[in-house]
C-alpha cells in the first residue's frame, strides 16, 4: 500500500470519527443530551426500574458525553430548551460562564446532583471540565439555579446559587463565589467579609416546609439586587415547629463595595 493511499484512508478513518463523536449541529447534540438523561432517569432508584449497575453507567456516559459537547464553543450559547426540563442549566448574563447539573437518580432522602461547567477564557476559547468534590461532603452536590454577576476591577465574580436536598425536610442554600481568571475557572473567590474574616461562600440550613407553599419551583430564597450588587440571604430561625430552621421574611445583606461584599444594614 502506498504512502499516499495511507494517508488518504487514515484521514477518512478521522473523518468517520469525528462525525461519530460530535453531532454536527447543537440541535443535534442536545438530541442526544435528551436521550443520556432519559436514560438517566430511566433506571433511577426513585422508579421501579432501578437498576444500580445501569443507572451508574447511564450516569457516566452522560457526564463524559456533556463534558465533551460543552468544549464546542457553539453549545455555551445555545438554550437547550428541551434538556433544560429535564435538569438543570445556568448561564450568567454575560453568557461566558454556565453550570449544567442533574440529580444522578442515585440517592434516597438526600439527593445526589452532578455538575459540569463550562467557560469562556480570556484567550476566547471555551472550557468544559467536572465538579471536583469534596471527601467530606459524602459525595453528594448541589445543584445550581442562578448565576448572577458582580463587577470587580479585576474582572467579574459570578455569584453562583444553589440548593442542597439533605432530606425530605432538611434543605440547604448557598452562594458561592467565582471567577475566570484567563482559561482557569477559580472557585474560591474569597471577597465576602463575615465576623469570622473573609470567605467564598454564605449558606443556611432550612426546613423545606416552611416554605413549601411558595408557588416557585425550585424555590429561591437567595435574592440578587444587580443594581447594588446586593446579596440577601434570608434570617432562619429555630421553633418548636420548624427546629432545624424557619425562613423568615427578613434578610441580611452583603453589598459589593468594588473589593469585597461587605454587611449592610
Amino acid at each position: 500500500m502506498s504512502n499516499n493511499l495511507k494517508c488518504i484512508l487514515m484521514f477518512c478513518w478521522l473523518l468517520i470519527l469525528s462525525v461519530t463523536v460530535y453531532p454536527q449541529t447543537p440541535n443535534k447534540i442536545e438530541q442526544e443530551l435528551v436521550k443520556g438523561i432519559k436514560e438517566v432517569q430511566k433506571y433511577s432508584s426513585y422508579g421501579s426500574n432501578y437498576d444500580e449497575e445501569k443507572l451508574s453507567k447511564a450516569n457516566d456516559i452522560f457526564e463524559k458525553k456533556l463534558v465533551e459537547y460543552t468544549k464546542l464553543p457553539s453549545t455555551l450559547q445555545y438554550k437547550f430548551t428541551e434538556l433544560n426540563k429535564l435538569m438543570f442549566n445556568a448561564t450568567s448574563e454575560d453568557g461566558n460562564f454556565r453550570i449544567y447539573s442533574w440529580d444522578s437518580e442515585m440517592g434516597g432522602t438526600m439527593h445526589d446532583y452532578y455538575r459540569v461547567y463550562q467557560y469562556q477564557g480570556a484567550d476566547g476559547k471555551v472550557y468544559s471540565k467536572t465538579e471536583e468534590k469534596a471527601e467530606e461532603d459524602g459525595g453528594a452536590g448541589s445543584f445550581v439555579t442562578d448565576i448572577f454577576t458582580a463587577n470587580a476591577k479585576e474582572g467579574k465574580i459570578y455569584i453562583v446559587c444553589s440548593t442542597f436536598i439533605g432530606s425530605t425536610s432538611d434543605h440547604y442554600q448557598s452562594a458561592d463565589l467565582f471567577k475566570i481568571d484567563d482559561a482557569t475557572l477559580v472557585d474560591k473567590v474569597k471577597l465576602i467579609k463575615t465576623k469570622s474574616g473573609l470567605t467564598n461562600s454564605l449558606h443556611f440550613e432550612y426546613n423545606f416546609f416552611s416554605v413549601f407553599t411558595r408557588k416557585e419551583r425550585p424555590i429561591r430564597l437567595i435574592l440578587y439586587d444587580k443594581k447594588t450588587q446586593t446579596i440577601k440571604i434570608p434570617v432562619v430561625i429555630e421553633d418548636k415547629e420548624f427546629p432545624n430552621g424557619r425562613v423568615t421574611n427578613r434578610f441580611i445583606s452583603y453589598q459589593f463595595d468594588g473589593s469585597y461584599f461587605v454587611n449592610v444594614r
